[in-house]
């Protein structure tokens, strides 16, 4: 995991957030191997608990963007997914920034919690 946000609704069950994400990435390979596509980026709903949905964005790289959420707003977590990723890639263009390593950018921190309060 590069870079991991847990927004104030999540404060309290933290290890279920992340065991709902984490046992949804096997998921997404397999989705991945059977069916990829370029043009299957957003994989909209790929698993539930409960009320909760895991939504999952697929870079062109291959590099999940995972959203564990309780909203039905799917074109603002599908904007969200693509501002997130337009981040992204400027992050792994710098020079800097080594492939794979934790991003701990305060600035991509910022912006990504204000894309969050502006789409979901």
């Amino acid at each position: 995991m590069i870079y991991r946000l847990y927004l104030t609704w999540f404060r309290g069950t933290l290890w279920l957030a992340q065991h709902v994400l984490l046992s949804s990435v096997g998921m997404t390979f397999q989705y991945m191997k059977l069916k990829w596509a370029p043009q299957l980026r957003f994989l909209k709903a790929m698993d539930r608990f409960n009320d909760l949905v895991v939504s999952v964005y697929v870079t062109a790289g291959h590099t999940r963007l995972m959203l564990l959420h309780d909203s039905r707003n799917e074109d603002g977590i599908k904007s969200f997914f693509q501002e997130v990723h337009e981040l992204y890639i400027k992050i792994i263009l710098n020079p800097l920034y080594l492939p794979g390593s934790r991003i701990t950018s305060s600035h991509f921190d910022t912006k990504v919690r204000a894309l969050a309060r502006k789409y979901l």
